[in-house]
């Protein structure tokens, strides 16, 4: 497993994500918004590797820890890794 992709999923999109931010992608803001840009880039880099092994499957956030299915914001897993790595800042 990723260490980068399990804290993310396991930090920002845990069971009770939804208490704590309206959407995934306001979790996606709060983790670029706290997090060092080291871990930033480690995280963005491992999506990219996934996405480089071909279309993603649905639970692939479940594996990693999280509780988030992307097609209930209406995107693929595909679509929506990829607009989570558009919307972080890395420096």
């Amino acid at each position: 497993m990723n260490k980068s992709l399990e804290y993310f999923f396991e930090s920002y999109m845990h069971q009770d994500w939804r208490e704590d931010y309206a959407s995934s992608f306001d979790a996606v803001a709060a983790f670029d918004v706290e997090e060092k840009s080291e871990i930033k880039k480690e995280f963005v880099d491992a999506l990219l590797l996934l996405l480089e092994d071909g279309e993603l499957p649905n639970d692939m956030i479940n594996k990693f820890g999280g509780n988030f299915q992307p097609d209930s914001e209406g995107m693929t897993t595909d679509a929506w890794v990829k607009k989570v790595i558009d919307s972080i800042h890395v420096t």
